[in-house]
């Protein structure tokens, strides 16, 4: 008994890695309704839910800074691939993971995930892409601009 307890637990710690967590995530895309909205709090770092969960609120009902999925940098995911092309360890509770995002009839685009390890486990803490180097940064800002025009 205590062997399979052991092995069980070592294997929880190992798919515990910022490379499981994002290949889990893009993972999800294969079911055709996955959207990381529908439980953000699976995918995203505590200060980038904040952030989202602001722009929601701020937006009314409206379409707010957000108008897509930035996880897959699309709308619609039909024909997504996604290859992690690097992982670098920065300590032991980040890392950044840079993926190659290819869409059907597209070119593919590259984007950062930097990940933070919390209580939950591995968490997207930002996204960079070339058109956005920080994805907390421009609806952090947005956030602001829209609190200012009240």
């Amino acid at each position: 008994m205590i062997p399979l307890l052991l092995a069980a637990a070592l294997a929880g710690q190992q798919a515990d890695t910022p490379t499981a967590f994002v290949e889990h995530l893009y993972a999800a895309y294969r079911q055709p309704d996955y959207s990381p909205f529908k439980h953000p709090e699976r995918v995203f770092a505590p200060a980038l839910l904040a952030a989202i969960n602001e722009d929601n609120r701020l937006a009314k009902g409206e379409v707010g800074y957000l108008d897509g999925d930035p996880v897959c940098q699309c709308q619609d995911t039909a024909g997504l691939r996604v290859a992690i092309t690097s992982l670098r360890p920065q300590g032991k509770d980040r890392a950044s993971a840079r993926v190659s995002i290819s869409l059907q009839g597209y070119e593919a685009r590259l984007a950062t995930l930097s990940l933070v390890h919390t209580r939950q486990g591995w968490r997207i803490a930002d996204i960079g892409s070339a058109d956005e180097p920080s994805l907390l940064h421009a609806i952090e800002q947005s956030n602001r601009q829209l609190r200012g025009h009240r």
